[in-house]
């Protein structure tokens, strides 16, 4: 039995740094340029899931280009989209945290929602919590003991109620979306990690 995970996002939120922190990967990343133009598809060691206890003889990521990279660029890729969307059970959909721009996501979230399958398992994975309300001058991520601060923890649930009711909105009954389903991390320092790893791949 196969899982088909496929990652996504907006360009720069972060899908192949994430997926190289996730699944031990060295694929391209840059601050600056797009650097995934194609799906890139990899099959996972077993030892990234073995401990799991997973009914999967195979897993397989699909690391996609990301969204909102510019017009013609997202006409361009949606064909892959219209290909690896229908064949996602795990489908992951990265976003930054340090923002309130989240139109890019709801307008591809409904174009992309009609090509979901019933059994569909979304996980919106928050990246960059490290710096969240860095901006506004609040204090940052805790290097010393490796995890947000405090004030980034009391913004945590407002943001994720954002998440969920612009995401419950664009989805609607077309699959089943809880709040437990949004997952917040850094792939800069590793804190949530194991948690969104668990939960893309048991989709519980």
């Amino acid at each position: 039995m196969e899982i088909t995970v496929v990652v996504q996002g907006k360009t720069g939120a972060g899908k192949s740094s994430t997926n190289n922190k996730l699944f031990y990967l060295n694929l391209a990343t840059d601050n600056a340029i797009a650097c995934t133009k194609v799906p890139q598809i990899i099959y996972l060691d077993n030892s990234h899931y073995e401990h799991l206890n997973l009914p999967y003889k195979t897993v397989r990521v699909i690391d996609m280009p990301g969204i909102g990279e510019g017009i013609q660029e997202d006409k361009t890729y949606m064909p892959f989209y219209e290909e690896w969307i229908p064949q996602a059970d795990s489908l992951v959909w990265v976003i930054q945290a340090d923002t309130r721009a989240y139109k890019r996501d709801e307008i591809f979230l409904l174009k992309l929602a009609p090509l979901f399958k019933s059994s569909l398992f979304l996980t919106v994975a928050l990246n960059k919590i490290d710096l969240l309300g860095t901006d506004e001058g609040e204090q940052p991520f805790d290097l010393e003991l490796g995890q947000p601060s405090v004030a980034q923890l009391k913004r945590l649930p407002e943001k994720v109620e954002d998440l969920y009711n612009i995401f419950k909105g664009a989805i609607g009954n077309q699959i089943c979306f809880e709040k437990h389903q949004i997952i917040p991390y850094t792939s800069e320092y590793g804190w949530g990690l194991a948690e969104l790893k668990t939960k893309i791949l048991t989709r519980k």
